[in-house]
């Protein structure tokens, strides 16, 4: 089994590879990824919930008796980044059939999309230091929001930039995600049990956000009941998933 380090920056660099998947999938298949993203979003925001509630939100209130302050302090964190690079990672892939005008300052969605993806290594890199199942799960919810987040990065960019300017920046962002884990092998070995837990409570609200705000409202794009069944399928695999792995 992989030392916790090794595990980091493993699972970091599946995330960022996530990320590449999507920038690949927006070049060979735009058309096809914009019809059917409302499902893959549906299921990873089922996952993404249940991965907060079930986990990262009883840990760290275990941890730590002032989780609940940076739970909401991770939500709110989250709010404010994409409030300012005005881009959610999920609901807005279809800005083109939308045609919003919000969408010119290029620089400014890169520089918000990096320093998101860097605060996913970090939520990593914590989730490691906890244990390694709910390193396992943060990783796995960082990975399935990750590929929404590299086809919205990539298709927002080449509106508003050169495509290989877009490009370029996109694998940035992906890039960013193993940096972050790197950055988090420096400190996160000398925090105390409770420090952990306040992060650990951080990485839970950022969870709450993205699959609240900008996963499900992908599910209310097409009507029907196979986004809602995608969604609880999301939350069934993910508990079925963590009571077979080992405590």
């Amino acid at each position: 089994m992989m030392g916790t380090e090794l595990s980091i920056i493993f699972y970091s660099a599946i995330a960022g590879l996530s990320t590449i998947l999507g920038i690949m999938m927006v070049i060979l298949k735009e058309g096809w990824v914009l019809k059917h993203s409302h499902y893959v979003n549906s299921f990873a925001a089922g996952l993404i919930l249940g991965i907060a509630f079930f986990h990262l939100f009883p840990e760290s209130l275990e941890l730590s008796k002032n989780a609940v302050l940076f739970i909401l302090i991770g939500f709110l964190l989250f709010y404010l980044l994409e409030n300012v690079m005005v881009v959610h990672s999920g609901s807005e892939i279809h800005f083109k059939e939308k045609g919003n005008p919000q969408h010119t300052k290029g620089m400014v969605m890169f520089s918000g999309l990096f320093f998101h993806s860097l605060l996913d290594g970090l939520i990593i890199g914590v989730g490691f230091e906890v244990d390694p199942k709910v390193g396992l799960l943060t990783a796995l919810g960082v990975v399935v929001h990750e590929l929404p987040e590299g086809v919205t990065s990539f298709s927002l960019l080449i509106g508003s930039i050169k495509r290989k300017t877009a490009l370029i920046l996109s694998i940035a962002v992906a890039v960013a995600t193993p940096l972050g884990a790197l950055i988090s092998l420096t400190f996160i070995g000398g925090l105390s049990e409770g420090m952990v837990g306040l992060l650990l409570g951080m990485a839970g609200g950022s969870f709450l956000y993205i699959g609240a705000s900008d996963l499900i409202p992908e599910t209310h794009e097409e009507r029907g009941f196979e986004n809602a069944g995608f969604l609880l399928l999301g939350l069934a695999f993910l508990y079925a998933l963590s009571k077979t792995m080992p405590d």
